[in-house]
C-alpha cells in the first residue's frame, strides 16, 4: 500500500501556519475564492478535518471550515504567541490596530467598515509574536449577502467585499477593547489592570505562555495603553477610531512583576499561604493576579496581605504587618481576618492546614 500523501488543493496561511483544507470537487475552486487573501504555495504544518454533517448546506459547511482553520492555527501558536480574539486592521505604514471583543460584540461589522480605508488583518484573530509584529489571518467574513433574500450569513472572501490589503508586515500600535451596548460615550482610556481582566478573557491558551500577565503588561505599555471604546452603532465611531493612531499614547505605569516562585503547593500549620499562582503584576493600588486561566484584581487590604504572604504567615503576623504599614485600628484583627476569608474564596490564598 501506497503511503505518499499530497497536498491538498486547498492551502491557507493562517496566523503564520500553513493549513491544509483537503475538499474535494466543486468545493474546492469556492474555497479558493473565499480564502483568495490566504491561499500560499507552502506544504501543509497541518491540516483541517473536513468531514461534512448530512444536514450542512454549503454556507455551514464553509462557515465549519473557517472555524477548524482557526482553532488548528491557534493550537500550532499555543504558548508562542500572544493570541487574542480580535479583528485588526493597518494603515500604510504597518501600524495596527486591534479590536478586542467577544462573539456578538460587532468585531466583523467594526472590521469591515475600517477596512475600507485601513487594510484588513483578521475580524477574528490578532496574534502577536514578542515584537508585536500581527501575524494575519484574512479569513472569509461571514455576512449576510442580502437580508431581503435570507438572513443567513455566507463566507465571504475580503477580494469580493473590496476591503482593502494591508502592508506586507504590521505591528501593534494601539489597542482598543469593544462595549457594544446602550452606553455611547464613546473612547475612554483604561487602567492597565482593567484592560488585562479584559483582554485575557479575549484571549487563547493565555496560560500556556510563560509569565502571561507580564507578557500583556508589556504589549499593553508597548502600544501606548488601551482603550475602551463605548458605542451603539460602530459606523458613528469610525473616525474616532481611525484618529486613535495619530492620538497621544498613555503613560506607562509602574509596576513589579511577581511571577511563581515555585513553592511547595501544600498547606502550612498554622500560617496562611498563597495558592500557587501562574503570574501577577503590581501597580500602584492594584494587584492583577492569575490562579489557573483566572485572573483577579485585587485592591487596598487584599493587595497588601498577598504581597505579605510571600513568606507564611501566621494570621496575627498578618495583623501586625498591615498595622506597622497602615497604622492602628480598632477593628485590625477582623478586617483583616474578613479580607483572608475574601481571598480565601477566590482561591488566592490558603488557610493554615
Amino acid at each position: 500500500m501506497s503511503t505518499e500523501t499530497t497536498t491538498p488543493d486547498v492551502v491557507v496561511e493562517a496566523l503564520g501556519v500553513a493549513v491544509g483544507i483537503p475538499v474535494t470537487g466543486e468545493a474546492i475552486d469556492r474555497l479558493r475564492r473565499q480564502w483568495s487573501r490566504a491561499l500560499t504555495e507552502r506544504p501543509p504544518t497541518t491540516s483541517v478535518d473536513v468531514t461534512r454533517d448530512e444536514s450542512d448546506d454549503d454556507a455551514a459547511f464553509d462557515y465549519a471550515i473557517t472555524t477548524r482553520v482557526t482553532l488548528a492555527a491557534l493550537d500550532a501558536t499555543a504558548g508562542q504567541r500572544i493570541n487574542l480574539h480580535a479583528g485588526a486592521v493597518a494603515d500604510e505604514e504597518g501600524r495596527a490596530i486591534a479590536l478586542v471583543g467577544p462573539s456578538g460584540s460587532g468585531k466583523t461589522t467594526a472590521i469591515g467598515m475600517l477596512a475600507g480605508r485601513l487594510g484588513y488583518l483578521s475580524d477574528e484573530t490578532v496574534s502577536l509574536d514578542d515584537s508585536l509584529v500581527v501575524h494575519p489571518h484574512p479569513k472569509p467574513l461571514s455576512v449576510v449577502i442580502d437580508p431581503v433574500v435570507s438572513p443567513a450569513k455566507d463566507s465571504v472572501s475580503p477580494d469580493d467585499l473590496g476591503l482593502l490589503r494591508p502592508p506586507a508586515s504590521s505591528y501593534l500600535h494601539r489597542l482598543v477593547v469593544l462595549h457594544r451596548g446602550a452606553d455611547d460615550s464613546g473612547m475612554v482610556p483604561l487602567t492597565a489592570a482593567r484592560a488585562i481582566v479584559e483582554i485575557v478573557e479575549q484571549s487563547s491558551s493565555l496560560v500556556h505562555v510563560d509569565q502571561p500577565i507580564r507578557r500583556l503588561a508589556d504589549v499593553i505599555d508597548a502600544c501606548g495603553g488601551a482603550w475602551g471604546l463605548h458605542y451603539r452603532e460602530f459606523a458613528d465611531r469610525v473616525d474616532e477610531v481611525v484618529d486613535l493612531l495619530d492620538s497621544e499614547a498613555q503613560e506607562p505605569p509602574a509596576r513589579l512583576n511577581h511571577p511563581f516562585d515555585g513553592r511547595d503547593a501544600a498547606a502550612v500549620e498554622g500560617r496562611w499561604t498563597r495558592t500557587p499562582w501562574k503570574d501577577a503584576v503590581e501597580y500602584d493600588d492594584e494587584l492583577v493576579v492569575m490562579v489557573g486561566d483566572r485572573v483577579q484584581v485585587l485592591g487596598g487590604l487584599g493587595v497588601a496581605l498577598w504581597l505579605d504572604l510571600g513568606e507564611p504567615r501566621t494570621e496575627d503576623e498578618l495583623v501586625a504587618e498591615v498595622t506597622a504599614a497602615w497604622g492602628a485600628h480598632p477593628q485590625a484583627a477582623e478586617l483583616v481576618a474578613d479580607a483572608l476569608g475574601v481571598l480565601a474564596d477566590q482561591g488566592l490564598v490558603r488557610p493554615p492546614a
